[in-house]
């Protein structure tokens, strides 16, 4: 592939589609900068096709140069203003350097060319939730899962939003729908437990924090919920007992936060979590 292109580029140097083609092989090989040079070769010969522009912004994104990708999406959409993957991945790129009101922006022109793609309401959810704005992130979500019900992150980010916006309840219900879907997945089990127990519906979330220790029974972060049901439910043997495996699982990074915790405040009195937090500061 690379003789032949070396051919027409050596018959053709001043062919824009040559180089344009030669830089989407090169990307695809994980070849950025070459790629990024054929580019820019294309461009000083034909610097108003918006194509190049893009793919220029998607290769500079791949290599984690997202200011700079910007700038190349801004060209391309300067020169496409209805190109829905420069408008799209401009948004993502705009999101991932926390520049949160511009790649809503981004995603709503997206919205405006195509009101019915799930992705980008779906990716709008996402941006919205990581400003903390969880109203709109919810309906964003909403509108992700009016066009793909039996999506299950669309599901659990749903739910998760909510959990944020102490709509325990809710949330709780959008978690089971996440569950029906795919009923082994650790992180829906997991976060349903927490707002189960922040309605003190301990023995409940008791059991969510056991099926997510199914999936993953060496994590340190549900032991200590677990941990800290029991100490409510006054059942301050099992709560030791659950710090003693975030002991064995993570180290003394919980037990260490138990020891100031207001969730641990009934067990400090206790002689075995006196014991437990001596043995581990030695």
């Amino acid at each position: 592939m690379k003789a032949s292109y070396d051919r027409v580029l050596e018959c053709c140097p001043d062919s824009y589609h040559s180089w344009y083609a030669w830089g989407n092989e090169l990307r695809q090989r994980g070849e950025y900068y070459e790629a990024i040079a054929c580019y820019e070769r294309a461009i000083e010969r034909i610097a108003t096709d918006y194509r190049a522009w893009y793919q220029l912004a998607n290769t500079l994104d791949d290599l984690g140069l997202h200011d700079e990708a910007i700038a190349y999406y801004d060209r391309a959409v300067k020169l496409r203003p209805k190109h829905y993957w420069s408008w799209y991945w401009r948004g993502h790129t705009l999101r991932d350097l926390g520049r949160y009101a511009e790649a809503i922006a981004s995603y709503d022109r997206v919205i405006d060319l195509r009101p019915d793609d799930y992705w980008v309401w779906y990716k709008r959810g996402h941006a919205l939730r990581l400003w903390g704005r969880y109203t709109e992130a919810h309906e964003s979500y909403n509108c992700a899962l009016n066009l793909r019900p039996t999506d299950y992150w669309a599901w659990y980010w749903h739910g998760e939003t909510l959990r944020q916006m102490r709509r325990y309840k809710d949330a709780i219900s959008s978690l089971n729908k996440a569950l029906q879907i795919k009923p082994d997945d650790f992180w829906a089990w997991f976060r349903r437990g927490d707002a189960l127990r922040q309605l003190r519906r301990y023995r409940n979330a008791i059991s969510s924090y056991n099926r997510a220790l199914e999936v993953r029974p060496q994590d340190g972060e549900i032991w200590y919920q677990k941990a800290c049901c029991y100490v409510e439910l006054g059942s301050y043997k099992r709560a030791i007992a659950c710090l003693e495996e975030t002991l064995e699982t993570t180290g003394d990074f919980y037990l260490q936060a138990a020891k100031t915790s207001p969730d641990f405040a009934k067990l400090r009195a206790e002689p075995q979590f006196q014991k437990l937090t001596l043995s581990s500061s030695r």
